[in-house]
């Protein structure tokens, strides 16, 4: 008997192996058609076992001689797109390369001319939306879809991200923003705590944006309204029930939902509750809307939910006829696809926005000399207004082509949301690109990586004075002002942002990431909320909170690196010397430098996963 399993055994090995040795060989041909470099390894990076087992295994390989293990080793971690940054594409002296592996082929690009070719050919190198699947928990969606049906999603869901719905996010941004910094400072503290939690924050902050502006939810921080109300039918508060599900969602996303539903694990247990509940406010929402549909009422300012209901073909007529005959719904979204977009509306659009607005602060409390010149700026353009007074339609066009727009974007240049953004091409369907003059061919069934954080780096688009400069923080490099260092309040008015009432939501979104003012990087050079017919829909609203948020931050503070940590037995800031305190901000930057090259990690956007680096709020003196 043991000799019979021991056979079956061995020939099941022999098939794997056998099998694994045909698809190497299929691919390794495919990709060596293709006129690409290639870089052939044994394993498919992409591969779930080894995504989550790498790390037990890395060791050991690397315990093999040299030559067995160059280069392919260098791609074998999930990340390696952000350590090495352009290096891997210097390196091999071309921006694209395919890495060949059994399970499949893998194109990273990082040569703007083909990013905008991909990105423009929608149907030639379409999403991957077998990766996307998690985030299908409520329902398909605009994100999770590809194809027409894609397309339909896509035309429901872009009419409330326009212009005229801006104003509310506008409002409401600087309403967090304000609240925010009450948290941390009271209303006449001149220097805040050292704060270890600022992503934390601002993640919160932009829920409670997204949720109010998107859904009509005002979200409170525990200074407004420290006790809530958990409504009847609920166990948790709508606060409670999503900031919950946002900080499990992984775990809801991987784990199956019969035993997500029956687990014993707290960690289990806590997440489905936080599941359902939000599921049930949202579908009280959703009904709630539809009531709103019957009777013929309407909101003001920007509504994700009722734009869903609407965009879904539900009218009083529909639901009259669907009433009386449940066959004869015309509804162009189900139920569960409304329910979904209202999650990936959420869940997408708070991580760019907070990312963003944690990283800012970060950067500009390692380049002081940026952030007085932010501040400059926003005292040319907003005065001595308090923000109640700041007007959405004069000051926002000149925030985003001045000193505040160079920041937001020079961030999202060294930290874009996703550092990959994914594509593909079908099976037994190769896809030509011309490149530099040269015509390549990527192979069919192929992945496709958009390297955002190496093409934000290749200097051949970007103004800079080294290659170590691009590596920098440097948001001036955006201004073509001779006079870097003078006020930008006289932008116009409506610089980088062209009406969008009439916008085609069917062809590719043509409006422009930076303002006209500015330095305009080659087409497919940037693209932090991704490029062509797929480009974020949020991504206005991402912006107008960004610049919000910082405009509100940075007119009345001052950010720094706390130096606490760096003190000597006994030793007081007070106490420090100019030279002495000089030293001790040297050493905290270089640490943070050291954190920003080694603990970030993506899961749904990169984000420095591991040890935060504290910062510290200091109130601006009344400018006279």
């Amino acid at each position: 008997m043991v000799s019979y399993v021991l056979v079956a055994f061995v020939g099941l090995a022999i098939a794997y192996g056998v099998h694994t040795y045909r698809c190497f060989a299929t691919n390794l041909a495919a990709a060596k058609q293709s006129g690409f470099p290639i870089v052939a390894g044994p394993i498919y990076n992409f591969n779930t076992f080894w995504l989550i087992t790498h790390r037990l295994w890395l060791p050991l390989f690397k315990r093999l001689p040299k030559a067995w293990i160059e280069p392919w080793i260098e791609f074998m971690t999930p990340d390696w797109v952000w350590t090495k940054l352009y290096d891997a594409f210097r390196d091999r002296d071309i921006d694209a390369f395919i890495l060949v592996s059994p399970g499949r082929n893998t194109l990273y690009v990082a040569d703007a001319e083909a990013i905008n070719q991909i990105t423009t050919r929608r149907n030639d190198f379409p999403k991957p939306i077998e990766i996307y699947r998690s985030v299908d928990i409520f329902g398909k969606n605009v994100v999770s879809t590809e194809g027409q049906i894609w397309r339909h999603h896509r035309k429901i869901t872009s009419p409330p991200f326009t212009e005229r719905n801006n104003h509310l996010v506008w409002q409401e941004s600087l309403h967090q923003a304000q609240e925010m910094m009450i948290g941390w400072m009271g209303t006449s503290d001149t220097v805040s705590k050292s704060l270890h939690d600022v992503s934390d924050q601002a993640m919160r902050l932009s829920l409670h944006v997204i949720s109010r502006a998107g859904f009509g939810q005002r979200l409170t921080w525990p200074h407004e309204e420290p006790d809530q109300v958990v409504p009847e039918g609920h166990t948790l508060t709508y606060k409670e029930a999503l900031q919950t599900l946002l900080e499990n969602v992984i775990t809801v996303m991987l784990t199956p939902r019969w035993l997500l539903a029956n687990s014993p694990l707290k960690l289990h247990k806590v997440a489905q509750e936080s599941f359902v509940e939000w599921g049930k406010y949202m579908r009280e929402m959703y009904h709630t809307k539809r009531d709103e549909v019957a009777s013929g009422e309407t909101r003001e300012g920007m509504d994700l939910m009722g734009a869903l209901v609407k965009g879904a073909g539900i009218t009083p007529e529909s639901l009259e006829k669907s009433k009386a005959d449940p066959s004869q719904s015309t509804q162009l979204l189900t139920d569960d696809e409304i329910l979904g977009n209202a999650f990936v509306f959420i869940l997408a659009g708070h991580e760019t926005a907070a990312n963003t607005i944690h990283f800012s602060a970060l950067f500009l409390a390692m380049n002081p000399a940026s952030q007085r010149h932010l501040q400059a700026d926003l005292d040319a353009i907003l005065g001595d207004r308090p923000s109640s007074e700041w007007d959405y339609d004069e000051d926002m066009p000149k925030l985003f082509a001045g000193m505040c727009g160079a920041v937001m974007n020079e961030q999202l240049r060294l930290i874009p949301p996703v550092v990959g953004i994914p594509k593909s091409t079908a099976k037994n369907s190769p896809q030509g690109l011309q490149i530099g003059g040269k015509h390549y061919t990527v192979p069919g069934d192929c992945y496709v990586t958009l390297e955002t954080a190496a093409v934000h780096r290749n200097p051949k688009y970007w103004p800079h004075t080294s290659d170590e400069d691009l590596l920098e923080f440097r948001p001036e490099r955006w201004l073509l002002d001779k006079d870097a260092n003078g006020p930008s309040a006289k932008a116009q008015h409506n610089d980088g942002y062209a009406l969008e009432e009439d916008l085609d939501f069917d062809g590719p979104d043509k409006r422009a990431d930076t303002a006209a003012s500015m330095f305009t990087p080659k087409k497919g050079a940037y693209i932090p909320f991704s490029d062509g017919y797929r480009s974020c829909l949020g991504r206005r609203f991402a912006q107008i909170e960004i610049l919000a948020v910082l405009a509100e931050v940075f007119k009345n503070f001052t950010v720094e690196l706390d130096i606490s940590g760096f003190l000597a037995e006994g030793e007081t800031e007070a106490g420090l010397s100019e030279e002495r305190r000089q030293v001790l901000w040297e050493k905290a930057k270089d640490k943070a430098n050291y954190l920003l090259r080694t603990g970030m990690m993506t899961v749904i956007t990169i984000q420095l996963r591991g040890e935060k680096v504290p910062l510290r709020f200091r109130r601006r003196e009344v400018r006279k």
